[in-house]
């Protein structure tokens, strides 16, 4: 009888418990000034849960419940950002699984329920992002009908991230954070990545910057905006500028 490993049963325990979600906020900066210009709402389960997101998302998609689960993660971003009343002062990263969706209404379902009060960039997981690319263009045409920006998360992760980036024409583009650590190691990516944003209006964001180093080759590489532990680590959203 094989024994489920711990982050097993922290996952099954999240999802028993979906709607527990509670949303964290990674800001998004500015390079050249270091100023906050938006925040990436993520997902985290309460204490005492040592569940991690990618576990929870990956037993989801194994029994089947990946739309629920995205659903719940993101009415607890919407939810805390409209608590705080940030209206549209700032850009909210909210994430959305390509892969959940049954058909065009699922999609607008889905879309209707973030509104409009919130300067939002719906932000594409790479997850199963070629799973059915007529639903995924439905959801980019979706959101860009309702006034929402489009971004296209860890790029260069996956092959389907790079073929599929002309198709989806994000706004945003955002650099998987292995590109930032190991650029050399992805050069066929990054040429790609450059290539796009050159013929697009596209703009470039690094994700996983940690050091100066990383920040050095962020800003070599083209991008503009950028996330990771060196700008802040995921946190309560905090009380908007006055």
């Amino acid at each position: 009888m094989t024994v489920p490993d711990g982050s097993v049963l922290a996952a099954s325990a999240a999802l028993d418990s979906v709607e527990s979600v509670a949303a964290l906020f990674q800001p998004v900066v500015e390079l050249s000034t270091g100023a906050v210009v938006g925040y990436e709402a993520l997902a985290r389960w309460p204490s005492p849960s040592v569940a991690l997101p990618e576990d929870v998302f990956a037993l989801a998609r194994a029994r089947g419940m990946v739309g629920r689960v995205d659903v719940a993660c993101r009415a607890a971003a919407l939810r805390a950002a409209r608590e705080v009343a940030y209206s549209r002062r700032v850009r909210f990263f909210l994430n959305i699984e390509p892969g959940c969706f049954a058909d065009e209404r699922d999609v607008d379902t889905h879309l209707d329920v973030i509104g409009d009060d919130l300067d939002v960039v719906l932000e594409i997981t790479e997850r199963d992002l070629d799973r059915n690319v007529p639903l995924l263009m439905a959801l980019v045409r979706g959101a860009r009908a309702r006034g929402m920006a489009v971004a296209m998360d860890d790029v260069g992760a996956t092959p389907a991230t790079l073929e599929l980036l002309a198709s989806v024409a994000p706004d945003i583009v955002k650099l998987d954070a292995s590109i930032i650590r190991s650029p050399y190691r992805s050069r066929a990516a990054v040429r790609q990545v450059q290539s796009y944003v050159r013929s697009s209006d596209a703009i470039l964001l690094a994700e996983g910057i940690e050091t100066h180093r990383h920040l050095r080759r962020a800003r070599a590489l083209g991008a503009t905006l950028g996330q990771g532990w060196m700008f802040g680590r995921p946190m309560p959203l905090p009380k908007p500028p006055v």
